[in-house]
């Protein structure tokens, strides 16, 4: 059986904090400065993932952390099972 899923995108480029609720979730740091994710460093022009297995949900609330900087710049893409 096929399972129906889509994406979601949103760039980012203030401190915030958002919920995750989607089996895979990307972070894309396309700023000029490093950024914190939950105090996990992603240097600029790097990006990490954290996927789920079949039929899981993360439910992690992400913190972004540009720090005092503006020249910060994220996106984040979200896989949600429909």
């Amino acid at each position: 059986m096929d399972r129906k899923y889509h994406n979601e995108f949103f760039q980012y480029t203030e401190t915030i904090r958002i919920p995750s609720k989607c089996n895979v979730i990307t972070f894309v740091n396309n700023g000029s400065i490093d950024v914190l994710i939950n105090n996990f460093p992603v240097t600029a022009g790097s990006s990490f993932s954290i996927a789920g297995n079949q039929n899981e949900i993360d439910t992690t609330e992400y913190y972004i952390d540009f720090g005092t900087s503006t020249a910060g710049s994220i996106w984040v893409i979200k896989k949600i099972n429909a």
